[in-house]
């Protein structure tokens, strides 16, 4: 059952369920205020865990396998269903998200758990099957609950009880911890590469339809191209980057099964940065003249920031450091953040695109440096 080197084209399948809920993610976040941004945040990273504890179960077990594609595809559905549902997940359709996801996680621990009888690795999907079990009633409950604030609060609980379970290798009290599985570098690295790239396409997709509903005007094209300048940034960042050494980074780390952990979270940084950008850029787009909301200035610069802090993290667990470049574009960004709904959509959206190629530039500049210097 153990998985190969290389991502399955089942995986790449699977990842196509994610389109739709980070495009339904960034509308949300478009549309609606605070309360609304808080919302999708919430259901986009409860998504994201559907993704991420798949890859982690298409590490350790093979998609060549029957069973597993059977699993896989269920998961698939699930978190088609999911998405479906999220717009209405604090209303009408609360039940059907929650349930669910704790469905997702209990078909997927008990569908191992008599295949792997009487083998030492059965003792994982037991743990999982515990933790899940306590999380799933949560996020079944919050359905039940009408108020979308006490829903929201007891699916954070739910939420943080499962990303601390996964985070900690669903540790069990007086037990010893799990053993760390044999990751498989290349696979772990295909997958959050291809994601990322996914999510790239999301804010491209975003601003085609943001702009294919529009009438053309110069300050819309403008817009539009700055949106595009903006993701070419985001790829080389990443591209040229932390992610382009990430399968090397964790075959040549001592601290391996540490990166394995972080990875996810690190991305997850990223993922929403580049949601929220698009739920901006697709603002600026329809409006660009107007003034920001609050709200609209904290998706475009708090976008760039959150994707900036989610690229730091990976710089520091791939490479063992922190870009000074990167902790300028965060603090650039959060000190633009007062005077932001001051100034024209069209300018905001201008001013995100120019701290990003601040810290694209400097990381260009001491790469060209560093290469100079161990140039014979």
């Amino acid at each position: 059952m153990m998985a190969g080197s290389r991502s399955d084209l089942l995986e790449l399948f699977f990842d196509l369920a994610l389109v739709a809920s980070l495009t339904l993610t960034s509308e949300k976040m478009a549309t609606e205020g605070w309360t609304g941004m808080a919302q999708a945040l919430l259901t986009l990273s409860t998504l994201w865990a559907v993704w991420v504890t798949t890859t982690s179960f298409t590490d350790l077990y093979s998609p060549q396998e029957r069973r597993i594609q059977l699993v896989v595809l269920g998961i698939m559905f699930g978190g088609m269903l999911m998405s479906a549902a999220l717009p209405a997940a604090f209303g009408s359709h609360g039940l059907i998200f929650g349930a669910t996801w704790a469905g997702i996680n209990w078909t997927r621990a008990l569908a191992l758990i008599p295949a792997l009888r009487g083998r030492p690795e059965r003792e994982r999907p037991v743990r999982v099957l515990f933790w899940t079990t306590v999380s799933g009633s949560l996020w079944v409950a919050g359905g039940l609950i009408a108020h979308p604030t006490a829903r929201f609060a007891v699916w954070l609980a739910a939420l943080a009880v499962d990303y601390v379970a996964f985070g900690f290798r669903f540790p069990i009290p007086g037990r010893p911890p799990l053993p760390q599985y044999a990751v498989v570098p290349e696979h772990l690295a295909e997958r959050y590469q291809q994601i990322y790239v996914l999510t790239l396409g999301e804010l491209i997709l975003v601003t085609v339809l943001a702009l294919s509903h529009m009438p053309f005007s110069m300050d819309r094209l403008c817009a539009f191209a700055t949106a595009f300048v903006a993701a070419v940034l985001l790829w080389w960042s990443y591209a040229r980057g932390a992610g382009a050494r990430l399968r090397g980074a964790i075959e040549s780390s001592p601290h391996r099964h540490r990166l394995v952990q972080t990875n996810p979270y690190a991305h997850w940084l990223m993922v929403v940065g580049v949601v929220g950008l698009a739920a901006g850029f697709s603002r600026v787009i329809a409006k660009p003249g107007a003034q920001p909301e609050s709200n609209q200035a904290a998706l475009v610069l708090g976008g760039v920031a959150l994707f900036l802090v989610g690229r730091a993290a990976l710089d520091h667990e791939v490479l063992g450091r922190i870009p000074r470049s990167h902790v300028l574009g965060v603090l650039a960004a959060v000190a633009l953040l007062p005077a932001a709904p001051r100034l024209p959509n069209l300018v905001l959206s201008l001013v995100g695109a120019l701290v990003l190629f601040g810290v694209a530039t400097a990381e260009f500049v001491r790469r060209q440096h560093e290469g100079a210097a161990v140039a014979p």
